[in-house]
């Protein structure tokens, strides 16, 4: 068994890769809009296209996108429209968005910067221009990600706060909720952490929440988030999954964790953990959070059946959890 230390994981989780910014261009002329992708990706960015203002939307929905460049002038829904999309949805609020266009007048520069523009270049214009205004844009994001990251991630784990959770919790249910989609929810909880406490101190316990943050990353994909809920308790959310892959993660998940020694080589331990799955493939939800209440209640049932186990939530454990809520 691998034994990993509080120092090794800590030197992983600030080692992680950065991945590159993702670019959102704008522009009904093909062959602009083609030439504009091949120069960004050739400066390291992931670029996606979209010919109008509607197509861009249909873009920003669905992905994450950290920079927008785009065309006033379009057909279907121009530029300024468009911005005014952007701005008035908190989840695409901090993207930065550069307009570019062949109008030189003074007015349509202000109006542009008034509806939340964060840059603006005119027509025609050298690519060594536009690169700069782009890195003054990747400067200010990855700022920002720098703010987010004091905000929204767990000093010690590296994953996502309760609050950064919550929040992306809430917007990944409302986009499976509108496109059909299927989600999953996990909550991971370690067994009889305090004896870890008590026996190998206050590091040994922190050792164990790296560890499992790290087998958190491990084994999602990128479009999954995970984040520790509290204490020893870790969540852990799968955009267009179903309860069948679900559990398939969720064993994967526990058994991995069963197989790893924790603390110093000297003083060796193992843990197991307990977690709940939830799904919307196989009950209907009103918000994200009765989908986690439904976990929460499936952690309940793995804990109540002799923990180091995994179990999904269905309809006959309702009254269980009732049991729990009148007899805690």
């Amino acid at each position: 068994m691998e034994v990993v230390t509080k120092m090794e994981t800590s030197a992983k989780a600030s080692n992680r890769e950065t991945k590159p910014l993702k670019v959102l261009i704008i522009e009904d002329h093909p062959d602009q809009r083609d030439l504009l992708a091949i120069v960004m990706q050739r400066e390291g960015y992931q670029v996606v296209t979209a010919a109008n203002g509607v197509e861009a939307l249909e873009q920003l929905e669905r992905d994450n996108f950290q920079i927008v460049l785009s065309d006033i002038m379009m057909p279907k829904m121009d530029g300024f429209e468009l911005l005014k999309n952007i701005r008035s949805n908190p989840a695409l609020k901090a993207i930065y968005v550069i307009l570019i266009t062949a109008r030189i007048q003074e007015g349509d520069r202000v109006r542009g910067l008034d509806l939340g523009a964060d840059d603006y270049i005119t027509k025609p214009f050298s690519f060594s221009e536009l690169l700069a205004r782009v890195r003054v844009g990747t400067r200010v994001v990855k700022y920002q990600r720098h703010l987010e990251h004091q905000t929204q991630i767990d000093p010690l784990t590296g994953l996502y706060n309760r609050r950064a959770m919550e929040e992306k919790f809430h917007d990944e249910f409302q986009r499976a909720k509108r496109y059909s989609h299927t989600m999953s929810v996990l909550i991971l909880d370690i067994d009889n952490f305090k004896t870890i406490n008590d026996t190998f101190g206050h590091h040994g316990g922190d050792t164990a929440l790296i560890k499992i943050a790290d087998i958190l990353r491990g084994k999602t994909r990128q479009s999954d988030f995970s984040a520790r809920f509290g204490g020893e308790e870790f969540v852990l959310v799968l955009p267009e999954t179903d309860q069948e892959n679900a559990l398939q993660v969720a064993i994967k998940i526990h058994d991995e964790i069963r197989l790893c020694a924790f603390g110093k080589p000297d003083r060796a331990f193992t843990l197991t953990v307990s977690i709940g799955v939830s799904s919307t493939s196989e009950k209907s939800y009103s918000d994200w959070r009765q989908m986690l209440d439904a976990a929460d209640q499936a952690l309940y049932l793995a804990k109540n059946r002799g923990k180091d186990r995994v179990e999904t939530w269905v309809a006959e454990h309702k009254a269980e959890a009732n049991l729990r809520l009148a007899h805690p």
